[in-house]
């Protein structure tokens, strides 16, 4: 149950880095971390459907394209899950590329949909701009929101 009051907290993150950076520089992509989160506490039959639904309801409440993050949240589930039995998660190293390789992933889903919605907004080589950026703060601030979801939601 703590596991979603921390999925809680990153919506509310979300819209609060949202409004204090504004239009200059994109927020940290906190529902993503609440979605590896709910990944690293569930089975994959599990996680990858809660991924999906957390993206659903973050496209629903933004009023994008539904799908969209539902589909790229589902991908960085997925690359969590291949990445996890690669590298360990309890090194640092480890952490940068599981973490880094599911940012990726999440944006290749948001391009695969944008992609077959036949959304020219959502050109790669004009994303740029939105993606390194937001990796970078959203790799920044990762640590301080997974050590926060250890100790408030401890795995069971």
């Amino acid at each position: 149950m703590r596991a979603l009051w921390m999925v809680g907290l990153a919506f509310l993150m979300q819209g609060l880095f949202s409004g204090l950076l504004g239009d200059k520089l994109p927020p940290p992509d906190f529902i993503y971390l609440g979605a590896l989160f709910l990944a690293a506490r569930s089975h994959p039959l599990a996680g990858l459907p809660l991924a999906f639904a957390l993206g659903l309801l973050q496209d629903l409440l933004s009023a994008g394209y539904p799908g969209l993050h539902a589909v790229g949240l589902l991908f960085a589930a997925y690359a969590y899950y291949r990445l996890s039995r690669l590298v360990h998660w309890e090194e640092l190293v480890g952490q940068v590329v599981i973490l880094g390789g599911s940012f990726i992933a999440k944006w290749l889903g948001i391009l695969l949909v944008a992609f077959w919605l036949r959304l020219e907004v959502f050109n790669p080589l004009t994303l740029w701009p939105v993606i390194l950026p937001e990796m970078l703060l959203t790799l920044l601030v990762a640590p301080l929101f997974i050590r926060l979801g250890q100790r408030w939601a401890p795995q069971p």
